[in-house]
């Protein structure tokens, strides 16, 4: 108790505490996640270098409110650290792929529903007869000349 009374008195002779910013007031820096991004960049840039200034001191000595700001500030999904994605975005896209692939393969079944059979070449006895009439001939012997598929 005695220390820290002590450490308090030096702290106030010393030149340090004499030019030491005030605290910041709460009302400019509670609920700074909800005004951030709609203050202009004069009054963004202010309030860090006040920030900065405060903190520059022991963190004791800082305000709840003014540790807060400090910490959105740094961390705060804000700039670059802002979501890609508002909350309920990523089931829209979700849903959204899923239906265009339903519909995808939709249509990819009608259209393939409604095409002609298959050529009479495709058939296993017209590739057999094929093989026949290649080996006859002594057609390409290095490659082979299988037809059946």
């Amino acid at each position: 108790m005695l220390r820290q009374s002590i450490a308090r008195a030096v702290r106030y002779n010393s030149t340090v505490a004499k030019t030491a910013p005030r605290p910041l007031s709460n009302a400019y820096v509670n609920h700074l996640e909800t005004r951030w991004e709609k203050l202009p960049k004069e009054d963004q840039t202010a309030l860090i270098d006040e920030l900065k200034a405060r903190m520059e001191l022991p963190w004791q000595e800082l305000t709840a409110g003014e540790k807060k700001a400090a910490y959105y500030i740094s961390f705060g999904e804000w700039g670059p650290r802002k979501p890609l994605y508002a909350p309920g975005e990523k089931s829209k896209i979700f849903w959204g792929t899923v239906a265009g692939l339903v519909a995808g393969v939709g249509l990819f079944a009608t259209i393939r529903s409604m095409a002609p059979d298959a050529p009479i070449t495709m058939d296993k006895e017209w590739q057999q007869k094929s093989d026949e009439y290649l080996k006859s001939k002594n057609a390409n012997p290095f490659t082979g000349y299988s037809q059946i598929q």
